[in-house]
């Protein structure tokens, strides 16, 4: 009996290992290359509007990407789709490294991005096919530390590598990472059934490329054009017709990229909701903490990133502990609790002003990462585990592309926020770095109002009538199941 706990515990953290590593490497990327950003100007002699491709053409390629993980996954299997997409994400690495222009470094990156965007839900999706469900909970934990915690290490591990050598060091760090992935998955997953050969949906995956590129750009160019112009408006009106037409499309046909049909498990909807919230929360504070540090602080890269680090330590000590508790109290309390403390942290960091130290950043951001290592993972967890395993690949496919689109559209509508906040300080009086500062703070306020939103949302998960079967889901043991 104790040789099959210790085969059973070494099986878990192999499996756990071949997953994590995959998917912090695919969530890193996206924020590494921000720090890298004016280098790779420098290098190719280009402008911010063409050099930002580099970041939003790859989540906006990761974005679009995330919806076929779950055709592909039920086709071939989820561990040969996550090893294929590793080694993807390897070669256009390479390609990156080699690129000569920054047309071909924009297109390499976007490449990057559509194999992040399978191997996210891949990767989550094998933590429900291959690990038994009583360690499901603590492995979706760990499997969110590493989503977490890349946007943190992120800045810091760019700032070391672009000061010491140049911006190739970033894609040269990915190549040992990766390629120790796949060695892992081959090594350690057991192998994930495929299925019947099933048209693609090829009109599914331009429907929702098209609409998310076109609000993407729609939020990004706001703060220049207006929220109000007629130039905005038509991009997210055409955007938002677009992806009404990608929905209306996958819930007729037969074989849909996004099954929308896991939306009947009430909880995985509830989940899928205050998911998409705590995203605009997370990326609030990735994107903007930076900006501030770097446009009103006037601190480096590499100074940038240290301040950023202690929250990412506070969120990487208590993620796993978040996970025993999901056992033991169950997710509510875990969700209430995070959302309570990421909204005081938030709203501490409206604060900001250019008078503002380095140590009230540190304090307040490790509070908002706290709460965000609270209910990160039991919103993912109560939600997935409503759904049957049959269907758990594309409940993870819909839950990684929500994530990756959010994400996405938030970091293009907080730059446009900023820079319209900026011009009101500005006109208000003072230089353009007090401005910026309080713009940064004005941002945080307004990424509070979901938060706030989201409080009274967490209610709706209860289950009025539990049955042991979702008692176990809840975290709650069940004597003589």
């Amino acid at each position: 009996m104790a040789n099959e706990v210790r085969s059973s515990e070494k099986a878990f953290w192999s499996i756990i290992s071949a997953v994590f590593f995959g998917n912090f490497l695919a969530v890193m990327n996206t924020s590494t290359v921000n720090i890298a950003v004016p280098a790779i100007m420098g290098e190719f002699s280009t402008h911010l509007p063409t050099a930002q491709w580099t970041v939003t053409g790859f989540m906006l390629a990761a974005g679009a990407a995330a919806p076929s993980a779950g055709w592909f996954g039920a086709r071939f299997g989820y561990k040969r789709v996550y090893i294929a997409a590793l080694s993807g994400f390897f070669l256009f690495s390479v390609i990156c490294i080699l690129s000569s222009s920054i047309e071909m470094l924009i297109i390499a990156r976007m490449m990057q991005g559509v194999f992040s965007g399978i191997m996210m839900p891949a990767t989550m999706t094998l933590i429900y096919q291959t690990i038994d469900k009583s360690r499901q909970a603590y492995g979706i934990s760990l499997w969110s530390l590493s989503s977490a915690l890349a946007p943190a290490v992120g800045p810091v591990l760019a700032g070391f590598l672009i000061d010491i050598f140049d911006w190739r060091a970033l894609f040269y760090f990915n190549l040992p990472v990766s390629a120790g992935a796949i060695i892992a998955a081959v090594k350690f997953l057991p192998d994930t059934d495929k299925g019947e050969k099933t048209p693609f949906d090829f009109w599914g995956l331009g429907f929702s490329f098209g609409g998310s590129i076109l609000l993407l750009t729609a939020f990004a160019k706001a703060g220049t054009w207006g929220w109000t112009d007629v130039k905005t408006l038509s991009l997210i009106g055409a955007g938002a017709f677009l992806l009404l037409l990608f929905v209306k499309r996958e819930l007729k046909i037969e074989f849909p990229l996004l099954n929308f049909s896991v939306f009947q498990h009430r909880r995985f909807a509830y989940g899928i909701i205050l998911n998409a919230i705590l995203s605009i929360a997370l990326y609030a504070g990735a994107f903007l903490v930076p900006i501030f540090l770097q446009t009103s602080l006037n601190l480096g890269a590499l100074h940038t990133g240290l301040i950023m680090m202690p929250g990412a330590f506070v969120m990487a000590f208590f993620t796993p502990i978040t996970g025993k508790l999901y056992n033991k109290i169950g997710p509510l309390p875990l969700i209430m609790a995070g959302l309570i403390v990421m909204a005081i942290g938030t709203f501490m960091m409206g604060e900001l002003t250019i008078e503002t130290t380095a140590l009230y950043v540190i304090v307040w951001t490790s509070i908002r990462y706290l709460g965000i290592a609270l209910c990160n993972m039991p919103i993912i967890n109560v939600g997935m585990s409503a759904v049957p395993l049959q269907v758990a690949g594309y409940a993870s496919a819909l839950n990684n592309w929500t994530r990756q689109c959010i994400a996405s559209l938030s970091i293009a509508l907080f730059s446009g926020l900023i820079a319209y906040r900026s011009n009101i300080r500005l006109e208000a009086g003072g230089d353009l770095s007090a401005a910026s500062a309080a713009a940064a703070g004005d941002v945080f306020l307004i990424s509070l109002i979901p938060l706030i939103i989201a409080v009274p949302l967490t209610l709706l998960l209860r289950e009025k009538h539990q049955s042991s079967e979702n008692k176990i889901l809840a975290g709650e043991k069940v004597k003589n199941q």
